[in-house]
């Protein structure tokens, strides 16, 4: 069964996954890890300014996989060149499982 891809544009957008998510699964905001209600109630709200890291960390609570979508026609090569002291390498061939 292909994974259900959500393509995301903003923070407002970010924000109804993440609440659609978290209801489907029936948690309470204050049930999504450590976080406080009122964190995940601003990442829901679209809050712009929400940090990274823990936006992260809630997504990952909740089972969803943060993937992103690179420009068609980039060299991977050269991205893989300078990601080489990461624990990331970006595959070139295409993913069989993403949506548009």
């Amino acid at each position: 069964m292909p994974i259900p891809c959500v393509p995301i544009r903003d923070t407002k957008q970010l924000g109804a996954l993440v609440r659609a998510v978290r209801k489907a699964q029936a948690l309470r905001q204050d049930e999504v890890g450590r976080f406080s209600h009122s964190f995940i109630g601003d990442l829901e709200d679209g809050k712009p300014t929400a940090q990274l890291g823990k936006v992260i960390e809630a997504l990952r609570e909740l089972g969803v996989t943060l993937r992103l979508e690179l420009p068609a026609g980039l060299d991977t090569a050269a991205v893989n060149r300078h990601l080489r002291e990461s624990s990331i390498t970006v595959d070139s061939a295409p993913d069989t499982d993403s949506h548009r």
